[in-house]
C-alpha cells in the first residue's frame, strides 16, 4: 500500500508539472497568434489586448463555468435513485471514492446517450464529477461498471481532470485565433501593416508574425499533438490505478472490450449525444481518430485491454 501511495503522489506531481508546462505552451501560442492578428490590423496594441482578454478574462470565466458548459453540451441529469441500475452506480462511486482515499465523493451525472461511455471532470477534488451514459449502464454488468468507475476515479485522484479542463479551453481559443489569422493572411495584404519599411518593425516582431502565420495553418495539428503528448500515458496510468483501487483487472478489460465493440466509429448523431467532438477526449473511449491512430488522444484500445489482461 505504501508503494502505491508513493506512485500516486509521484504521478500527481508529474501531472502538476505537465499542467503548468501545458498552460505556458498554449499561452505562448495564443500570444503569438494574437500579436500576428494585431500586426495584420496595423496595431500590435490590438493584438496585446486580444491576448490579455483571452488569458486574463475569458479563460478564467470558461474554467469557472466549465461544469455548466459540460452539462449543457451533454444534457446530463442527476442520478435517479428510484432506478435500481442508476442507484447501483451511485453506490459504486461512493465505495470507490473511499477506496481511492478521497474525502469528497464526486458528483455523478447521467448522460442520456445510448452510446456506452464515461468521463470525469472538475477543477479540484472537491469540485470533481463523473458522467456515465445510460448506454453504459445498460451494457455493463457490475464488475465491468466498477472497473470503468475506478478508471474515472483514477483521473480524479491523479489530477488528470485539471489537465483536461485547461487543455480544452486553451486549445479552443488557439484554434479560433489561428482560424482568424489564416483568413486574414488568405485575404491578402489589406490588413497587413502598411509601414513595412518602418524601422519600428523589428526583426523579433517579424519572426513572431511568421511563426503566427505558420501556426494559423497547422494549429489544429499542433493542438492535437500537444494533447497527444499528455493523454496516452494518462490513460495507461488511469487503467493501472483503477486496477489498484478495484483489486482486479478483468472488469475494466471486459468493459473496454464491450465499449469499443459497440461502435468502432461514431456517427455524427452519436458524437453529438456525447456533447460534441471537443468532448470526446474526456471519455474513456475516443474512436474519433480511428483512421489515424498515430494522432489519437487515446492509446489503442486493444493495447490497453492486452495490458489489463496481463495484470493480476
Amino acid at each position: 500500500m505504501a508503494r502505491d501511495t508513493i506512485i500516486t503522489h509521484e504521478q500527481v506531481r508529474k501531472n502538476q508539472i505537465k499542467t503548468v508546462a501545458l498552460i505556458i505552451l498554449y499561452i505562448a501560442i495564443i500570444i503569438i497568434l494574437a500579436l500576428s492578428i494585431g500586426y495584420y490590423n496595423n496595431s500590435i496594441e490590438l493584438g496585446a489586448l486580444i491576448a490579455g482578454f483571452i488569458i486574463l478574462i475569458l479563460l478564467p470565466i470558461q474554467i469557472l463555468t466549465g461544469r455548466s458548459a459540460v452539462g449543457s453540451n451533454t444534457k446530463w441529469r442527476e442520478i435517479n435513485t428510484s432506478d435500481s441500475k442508476e442507484r447501483d452506480v451511485l453506490h459504486l462511486v461512493e465505495g470507490l471514492a473511499i477506496a481511492a482515499g478521497l474525502n469528497d465523493t464526486p458528483k455523478v451525472y447521467i448522460v442520456p446517450s445510448d452510446v456506452p461511455n464515461a468521463f470525469a471532470g472538475g477543477l479540484s477534488l472537491k469540485d470533481s464529477y463523473i458522467g456515465v451514459t445510460r448506454g453504459l449502464i445498460d451494457l455493463l454488468n457490475r464488475p465491468e461498471m466498477e472497473g470503468v468507475i475506478a478508471h474515472e476515479m483514477s483521473h480524479i485522484v491523479n489530477r488528470d481532470i485539471l489537465v483536461s479542463t485547461v487543455s480544452i479551453y486553451l486549445m479552443s481559443a488557439a484554434i479560433i485565433l489561428g482560424s482568424i489569422l489564416y483568413r486574414m493572411n488568405f485575404w491578402g495584404g489589406s490588413y497587413r501593416r502598411k509601414s513595412k519599411d518602418s524601422k519600428n518593425d523589428g526583426s523579433s516582431l517579424a519572426i513572431i508574425v511568421i511563426i503566427g502565420i505558420v501556426l494559423s495553418v497547422v494549429i489544429k495539428l499542433v493542438a492535437k499533438l500537444i494533447n497527444l503528448a499528455i493523454s496516452r500515458k494518462r490513460e495507461y496510468m488511469a487503467d493501472a490505478t483503477a486496477v489498484r483501487i478495484c483489486g482486479f483487472s478483468d472488469g475494466l478489460a471486459n468493459a473496454l472490450t464491450k465499449i469499443s465493440g459497440y461502435s468502432p466509429k461514431y456517427s455524427k448523431e452519436q458524437t453529438a449525444s456525447l456533447g460534441g467532438e471537443e468532448m470526446l477526449c474526456l471519455y474513456i473511449f475516443n474512436p474519433s481518430n480511428w483512421v489515424m491512430p498515430l494522432f489519437s488522444t487515446h492509446p489503442p484500445i486493444e493495447k490497453r485491454i492486452e495490458i489489463l489482461r496481463n495484470m493480476y
